[in-house]
């Protein structure tokens, strides 16, 4: 029987104005779902994650060889790696790192130090050839240092150095000659701020002032030196960071790592580039990542290993909706990474 001739079976004549309301009712419900059908997969192409272009799997991570640099790009090499990029980590001074960024022969940084770090960035955020996206450290600490019990005898502010002079040997120990943290010290004395002028700086390498270091500790002597964390001497020293240096250092405790990618990156390969901004560590982890590479001598892969299988849920919600090569599930791959040994 017909969809007509059906209705006036049921309801005799009177069916005409039901039937001509149907009818316009159809047409409506049809266009609708005719609109609707053609919306609803747009939409679902739309939410879901979508896989970088194979020109994206080669992903350069500049190393500039500091520990905790090592770290945290161990970190990343190992997230990008499993979800089937090709990561590289080049070992670069801190200047070649920008310009080869500018260049575009390296894709992103996750080491740039902030203030200590500006004046060798400042050029390159200027020009637009980089970018920084994301804060991945917060809360570190760049100024001087002393052991706690010169800290508790009254050596506790930049104020209090001057009267210190005797018992120091008018000496501050610092890093390597031509060190950020070095070039701010000296600064200081050209200028005889805090009436500092006549001390001077001993220049060494990290590993020989942690020497002297050591050394004053175990005979109860104290020292002032150039003190940072994330750094293993946190661990290792009982140290204490003095307070009124806001003027050499910036504000102490508000010293940050941030995480730079050369310009165009996140329109190029904007699955890697999300990763990159999501990428977070306490000063706790990478104080204990880099004791376990310094003092237990553990490859810094193996050390990136071990901190992504103890601490889940820190790297799955940097994971979410990030994807494989292949557009799998990231969380998937990375947890199969993991299962695997080092």
């Amino acid at each position: 029987m017909r969809y007509n001739a059906f209705f006036r079976y049921l309801f005799g004549t009177a069916a005409a104005p039901a039937l001509q309301h149907c009818r316009r009712m159809g047409r409506i419900v049809l266009v609708g779902l005719t609109l609707l059908s053609t919306l609803l997969p747009t939409q679902r192409a739309a939410a879901l994650p979508v896989a970088d272009t194979p020109s994206c799997a080669p992903i350069r991570l500049s190393d500039v060889g500091w520990t905790d640099a090592e770290a945290v790009t161990s970190v990343a090499v190992r997230l990008f790696d499993a979800l089937g990029y090709r990561p590289q980590a080049p070992m670069l001074t801190l200047a070649l790192t920008y310009v080869s960024m500018r260049d575009r022969r390296v894709d992103a940084f996750l080491s740039n130090w902030e203030p200590i770090g500006h004046q060798a960035i400042a050029p390159f955020l200027a020009d637009g050839s980089v970018e920084q996206v994301a804060t991945n450290l917060s809360g570190a600490h760049l100024t001087l240092a002393v052991p706690d019990y010169t800290w508790n005898a009254g050596l506790r502010d930049y104020k209090d150095i001057q009267a210190w002079g005797p018992q120091l040997s008018y000496m501050i120990f610092g890093l390597e000659a031509g060190n950020n943290g070095n070039a701010l010290i000296l600064n200081m004395l050209r200028h005889n701020q805090f009436n500092l002028g006549h001390f001077r700086l001993v220049e060494s390498s990290e590993q020989g002032m942690l020497s002297q270091v050591a050394r004053n500790i175990q005979k109860h002597q104290p020292i002032l030196f150039l003190g940072w964390e994330p750094h293993p001497m946190n661990m290792t020293f009982p140290i204490r960071y003095l307070t009124g240096g806001e003027s050499v250092f910036g504000a102490d405790g508000g010293t940050s790592v941030h995480t730079v990618i050369r310009a165009g990156y996140d329109k190029a390969c904007p699955n890697a580039a999300r990763l990159l901004t999501r990428i977070r560590f306490s000063v706790q982890d990478e104080n204990t990542m880099m004791r376990a590479i310094e003092e237990n001598r553990t490859k810094p892969s193996t050390v990136a290993w071990q901190w992504l299988r103890d601490h889940p849920a820190e790297w799955s919600a940097w994971l979410e909706d990030i994807v494989t090569m292949d557009g799998q599930p990231g969380k998937d791959a990375v947890k199969r990474m993991l299962d695997r040994t080092p």
